[in-house]
């Protein structure tokens, strides 16, 4: 990199842009100042680890939420000297809301400035707008004067369109709604992964009496994890270039042969994770566009498990009859004219007669949208409109290259502007959980430095 770096500008503090932040600052480059934007009033709290209810977990363990690849017991120290009583060992599942307090505390010691220092400006502001200069970039801000910056980059998490407003029905990403709920009220639930796993624990956890219908196209729940060794697996060991037909009977041909000796699935999807980024690079976009329509849901369940304290809870809910998962594709919602709830029409997996049932409550935990064109994020707004930005051809995110570098409508790379975490998932696929997101920003930190990042790669959930 030939220009020196000594103005960065990240947009967004939920992980993505904290861990990015912290990795910049933890080159001892004096000249180097990072202004961290963030619209709302806390750090490290994005969809993931903004809920504050104490049966929401991590679905990683302790052991491997570090911040850093370098320092890998990082996080469990910071436990140990913060809040012990609510994870009893490295190999357990931490509230997520514990998590969200150990992002932010990554920042606190830059924020004490020494004199005539200012290495880091943490503004609560929404940037709007984002313009090229030959000398660098300016940012447009809602409440504050515009920043001048070397380096921009995006860590704006999950993108896609906000849902409608209605009375009945709620974002499944946020706490709120499950207070609103009368006790005995009966909730359907649309999506059957983790986000759904989370309402229900929410629910109950307000004392929620009524019955809850999940309700997904092939009603699919998350499996549990458990304490397993990751498989031992090379390169050389993975089909890489194959399509999905092949790659599906590949991974199940290893379950296979690998549970026949006394082993544990678990072991063979923990062994794949640090070869999953490049498998999907190597995949061509009929075998991309084939994962997702036929094998992602099996995927999830299997990669993004529940903590087992979260998993035994579900299926007590299950064994009761208080919960009730449906395969099935909802055809539509019938809002009740008096204001009392909805009808929610259905048809199942098996089945060709509609069916419905009558709701207090609708929540809908599927996932954020895939378009990342129809979002609402002001800046990505006018980043696409003004071509600095372009979509993958899934429309997952924005395209960027290996180096994290956006691509312009026009197909050139950007030398000023860069994108970390799930807004880069098109491209990445595997850069939702922190332990994918740290190596990313630790590679990118160390470009945007100019020095070799750590090489450390663990990503054993």
């Amino acid at each position: 990199m030939q220009r020196k770096t000594h103005h960065v500008l990240v947009i967004g503090a939920g992980a993505s842009g904290v861990l990015m932040t912290a990795h910049l600052l933890q080159h001892r480059d004096p000249q180097l100042r990072v202004t961290l934007v963030e619209r709302s009033p806390e750090l490290g709290a994005g969809i993931a680890y903004g809920t504050s209810h104490p049966d929401h977990l991590l679905n990683v363990r302790a052991a491997n939420m570090s911040a850093f690849p370098g320092d890998p017991d990082h996080f469990w120290r910071w436990v140990g000297e913060h809040s012990s009583a609510d994870c009893l060992d490295s190999q357990s599942f931490a509230p997520r809301r514990l998590y969200r307090d150990y992002l932010a505390d990554l920042l606190a010691p830059h924020l004490v400035q020494k004199p005539g220092s200012k290495r880091l400006t943490i503004l609560h502001d929404q940037v709007f707008g984002l313009q090229e200069t030959p000398e660098g970039l300016i940012a447009g801000l809602a409440f504050s004067e515009p920043i001048k910056a070397d380096i921009a980059i995006l860590a704006t998490g999950n993108e896609g369109p906000k849902l409608q407003p209605t009375p009945w029905r709620y974002d499944g990403w946020f706490d709120a709604g499950p207070a609103a709920v009368p006790p005995d009220a009966q909730v359907v639930i649309v999506g059957t992964g983790l986000t759904m796993a989370d309402r229900v624990l929410s629910l109950l956890h307000a004392g929620h009496r009524g019955s809850i219908t999940a309700i997904s196209r092939r009603g699919l729940r998350p499996q549990t994890h458990r304490q397993v060794d990751a498989l031992r697996l090379d390169a050389a060991d993975i089909p890489f270039d194959a399509g999905i037909l092949y790659l599906t009977r590949w991974l199940r041909g290893l379950v296979r042969e690998h549970m026949a000796r006394g082993g544990d699935w678990r072991s063979c999807i923990d062994g794949l994770r640090p070869h999953t980024q490049a498998l999907w690079r190597s995949l061509s976009q009929e075998a991309r566009l084939g994962f997702l329509r036929h094998a992602r849901a099996w995927w999830d369940i299997h990669r993004h498990r529940m903590a087992p304290a979260a998993a035994a809870r579900i299926e007590t809910a299950l064994a009761s009859g208080q919960l009730r998962i449906v395969a099935g594709r909802v055809s539509r919602f019938d809002s009740d004219p008096r204001g009392d709830g909805v009808t929610v029409r259905y048809v199942t997996r098996t089945g060709s007669a509609e069916q419905s049932l009558h709701a207090k409550a609708v929540f809908e935990c599927r996932g954020r949208a895939s378009d990342v064109t129809a979002t609402d994020n002001p800046v990505l707004r006018k980043l696409f409109a003004d071509g600095l930005v372009r979509s993958d051809a899934l429309c997952l995110g924005l395209d960027v290259g290996e180096d994290c570098a956006v691509i312009r409508r026009d197909g050139r790379k950007s030398n000023r502007l860069y994108a970390v975490g799930p807004i880069t998932s098109g491209v990445f696929w595997e850069i939702v959980a922190v332990p994918d997101i740290r190596q990313q920003v630790a590679m990118l930190a160390g470009r945007l430095m100019a020095v070799e990042a750590p090489k450390v790669f663990n990503l054993t959930p």
